[in-house]
């Protein structure tokens, strides 16, 4: 484990000790699966950006009875569009994949020979495909509102890393100004977020001939449409570096509909349903917990994914050979264009899992809670506490994997050239709060690098990073450095 990763970890559970947070540290597989498996863990951990900002809502940030009703939900709703193996909905999702990688395609083929920024292009096109799950609409090419929107997720994604240390001194952004900026910055970005949600929700209330129900109602949103005559909401693009503000109105609608099952239609009936029949759980369906359920899984679906590939990218371009073995792959199996199915292709995925392996997305895990006292192994937990996977030893670990530091996807594959899955490899982290949608992550960055590397090959457009750039840019997800790419055009065989 790097000297920068061991340095923030005690430091991190340093001041947990120090200021009643006490915290366990995982770096042993078998003790991560063991405690997640739990009940017991299941929980999050006390902290300020959890529960100070997010007040426990959501499915990330949620716990007991509200994080169990919502998991279940989530998880119903996904397999019912095909994020299982064997369902019979997997084609047609397979299908709203593959046009989100059509339009990465076109783009790429605009740029020509240009360098570009194919990072950025791929989080784009994934964006749609994952608003197209969620809402059931995705933004016009170049849509304003819809750049608007990002740059308020990636520098929100960026910031929540950095303002870490309020997780523990909360304090902390009284007395420091950038911290205090740091924090503004994160809930106006959650607001802003949240007004663009409720004028995604209303419109979609109304192509379903829903009314919204007596109690769900969010009342910070009481007069979110008497901003403008037609009921549009103003967006205010701001930065933490920037002294000026822009802003535009919103007209939901220029979005596109889609045919497929979306995960707000299914909430909207679910309220429905429940708010009708007078169901205690109801209150897990206001409208409140609809707008941060909403984001959750629109940020798990993209901007891991997105993150991931970026790396995966990067690691292509620096080892070409690695890049051939898997494009030789493709055309070999899919010869022609079809629906990809991920578990004919092990070279690629090994390749993925490599990469998930040396750069883990989110390094220190996400922490958990301990709701009881408890015991792990011989030692006694007691609730409350905070418990970190830290995944980045997990995945470094020289006596579990042999130079970790070296990229080398052969070490997930069998002498027979299946794909393996060693028990100390944990990308989605494990358990009861395991990741919903590791499953559509897979079929995302299986989807796309198939079909982009049957046209494309990629290589830099500048020189290598250096060792220390590729440590990563520390966040809510360690992303990659910024590079440039060309994208060379080759035969279909």
């Amino acid at each position: 484990m790097g000297s920068k990763w061991t340095f923030y970890l005690y430091f991190f559970a340093q001041l947990s000790a120090d200021f009643g947070v006490y915290a366990v540290v995982l770096s042993d597989h078998k003790l991560v699966r063991d405690a997640f498996a739990k009940d017991s863990f299941s929980g999050r951990a006390p902290l300020y950006l959890t529960h100070g900002i997010m007040h426990g809502n959501g499915i990330i940030c949620a716990e007991g009875g509200l994080w169990r009703d919502q998991r279940k939900l989530i998880t119903t709703w996904l397999k019912s569009f095909g994020m299982s193996k064997h369902s019979v909905s997997r084609q047609k999702l397979e299908k709203r994949i593959a046009s989100g990688v059509y339009e990465l395609l076109e783009n790429v083929e605009k740029a020509g020979s240009s360098a570009m920024d194919l990072s950025h292009m791929l989080s784009n096109s994934l964006g749609n495909v994952v608003n197209e799950i969620i809402f059931g609409f995705k933004f016009p090419p170049e849509d304003k509102t819809w750049h608007w929107f990002r740059q308020i997720q990636e520098e929100g994604c960026h910031e929540m890393g950095v303002a870490g240390v309020v997780n523990f001194l909360p304090f902390v952004r009284f007395i420091s100004p950038s911290t205090r900026k740091t924090i503004e910055l994160l809930t106006r970005g959650q607001a802003q977020t949240h007004r663009l949600y409720a004028s995604i929700i209303e419109r979609r209330r109304k192509m379903l001939g829903l009314v919204k129900p007596d109690g769900a109602a969010y009342a910070l949103h009481d007069n979110l449409f008497n901003e403008h005559p037609e009921g549009h909401i103003k967006c205010v693009k701001y930065s933490k570096h920037a002294t000026n503000t822009e802003e535009h109105y919103f007209d939901p609608s220029i979005l596109i509909p889609s045919d497929g099952e979306c995960i707000l239609d299914n909430f909207l009936i679910e309220q429905k349903k429940r708010f009708e029949n007078g169901d205690e759980s109801a209150r897990y369906t206001s409208d409140e917990q609809m707008l941060y359920l909403l984001a959750d899984m629109f940020g798990a679906g993209l901007d891991t994914t997105s993150v991931t590939l970026a790396w995966f990218l990067l690691y292509m371009a620096l080892y070409p050979k690695e890049q051939e073995l898997i494009r030789k792959e493709i055309l070999s199996v899919y010869p022609n264009e079809d629906e990809v199915d991920s578990s004919r292709l092990p070279q690629l995925m090994a390749a993925i899992c490599e990469t998930q392996r040396i750069r883990s997305i989110v390094p220190v895990g996400i922490p958990h809670g301990c709701v009881e006292d408890t015991y792990l192994g011989d030692y006694r937990i007691p609730k409350g506490a905070m418990v970190i996977p830290l995944q980045w030893a997990l995945h470094m670990d020289p006596n579990v994997w042999e130079d970790p530091n070296e990229f080398r996807p052969s070490r997930f594959l069998a002498p027979d050239g299946s794909l393996l899955k060693p028990q100390e490899f944990i990308p989605f982290q494990t358990g009861k709060r395991m990741c919903p949608g590791d499953e559509l992550s897979r079929m995302l960055s299986c989807g796309l690098v198939a079909r982009l590397f049957r046209r494309k090959r990629v290589r830099l457009a500048s020189d290598p990073p250096t060792s220390e750039q590729m440590q990563g840019v520390v966040g809510v997800t360690l992303a990659p450095p910024r590079v440039d790419f060309y994208c060379d055009s080759l035969q279909i065989l």
